[in-house]
């Protein structure tokens, strides 16, 4: 046996270890609903959001949670998101604003706009979402429902909605594949947030739909210790609450807690948003980057060693290697779908799993090299 089929069968048991264990984790995503209700405070930064800042506070006016404050905070917008904010607070007191006209000190810009939410406000627990964002009216009720005793940090989940995209926008078979592939990716990364949850290991989440104690923002610094990333407010603060304080993470994933966003409208602004998120891996700790590194080196380097035993007809362990990293796969798609509504991508699970190949080698390296702002100026 080579030296280049032991790492093959090394890859590929490490990578059905590890997607075999996201399946544990998966399974361990139960708890019981508290039946306390604090008072809540929802923080959402929004720059240049007049398109979408009205239709999210309608939601967030609407929750059923029966005892919260909004705290929007209007960060150097130059269109009518202030007027907006303005129009919903005269009818509804619940609605707050906070105006930034410049940045202060080193705080990265949504970092910024965010602690000055949370200085002012009220509430025992936070809750976060995007300004862009759709939160169904069960949104906080669910949120604050898995608060039980001793738990510090709540993450959720927020699929894409390629429908909120203008039918123009989505025409085409292409385009279809690709908002098709935007959702399966988002489905993805909830996966491996909950299920590293499931196993105690936290190491992603979604700023979309996120809550935790004020307590807990205090306990850790807030924002102090990750201010040197300018994304990370999510993943980032995760980490930070796993590995410096006692409190436990939880993951909601009912359907009425699933807070709907429009996908990025083109394959720029995809690859834009994604090297956004991905720069925060470059403040991983070095055995996570490690373990990340390892996994997706795995998923490319099983895929390319099966292309080249069917081009060279050459020994069938690359052949078996890969087989396994399907039937683990899969094993996690059944296990996932069911709890995320998301049979939906059964039909076309093997062409996402491929792109999602693609997709790891082609941008997930950007993030550590590529520079880009919060909402730059010319975004409107």
């Amino acid at each position: 046996m080579s030296a280049l089929h032991v790492l093959i069968i090394f890859l590929a048991v490490y990578y059905c270890v590890v997607v075999l264990g996201l399946c544990v984790g998966l399974r361990r995503i139960r708890y019981k609903k508290s039946d306390i209700r604090p008072f809540v405070s929802v923080i959402v930064a929004a720059r240049n959001e007049e398109r979408t800042i009205g239709t999210l506070l309608i939601q967030l006016t609407r929750q059923t949670y029966p005892s919260y404050e909004i705290i929007v905070v209007n960060d150097r917008s130059t269109d009518r998101t202030r007027e907006i904010i303005e129009s919903f607070q005269r009818s509804h007191p619940s609605v707050k604003r906070i105006d930034i006209t410049s940045l202060d000190g080193e705080m990265p810009p949504k970092k910024n706009a965010l602690a000055r939410g949370i200085a002012e406000s009220k509430g025992e627990i936070l809750c976060f979402t995007d300004a862009d964002c759709i939160p169904p009216l069960g949104w906080l009720a669910e949120l604050v429902g898995a608060f039980g005793t001793g738990v510090g940090l709540v993450a959720g989940y927020s699929p894409y909605d390629p429908s909120l995209l203008s039918p123009s926008t989505r025409k085409g078979v292409l385009k279809s594949i690709f908002y098709s592939f935007l959702e399966y990716e988002e489905f993805k990364g909830a996966v491996w947030s909950a299920g590293a949850i499931g196993l105690r290991k936290g190491w992603l989440c979604t700023g979309r739909s996120l809550a935790y104690r004020k307590a807990v923002y205090d306990e850790v610094g807030g924002f102090e210790k990750i201010r040197h990333s300018i994304s990370g407010d999510d993943d980032l603060f995760l980490q930070l609450v796993r590995r410096a304080t006692r409190w436990n993470i939880r993951y909601v994933m009912e359907p009425g807690s699933y807070v709907r966003t429009a996908p990025p409208p083109t394959l720029r602004a995809f690859v834009q948003q994604r090297t956004r998120h991905f720069s925060a891996s470059r403040f991983f700790p070095p055995l996570m980057k490690l373990f990340f590194f390892v996994f997706h080196s795995a998923n490319l380097i099983l895929f390319l060693s099966l292309v080249g035993t069917i081009i060279l007809n050459g020994p069938s362990i690359p052949l078996w290697a890969f087989a396994a990293k399907v039937i683990c796969d899969s094993m996690l798609f059944l296990v996932a779908a069911p709890m995320f509504s998301a049979w939906a991508f059964a039909p076309s699970f093997v062409l996402m799993e491929f792109l999602y190949i693609a997709y790891n080698t082609a941008i997930g390296p950007l993030g550590l090299f590529k520079r880009f702002e919060w909402k730059p100026e010319r975004e409107s």
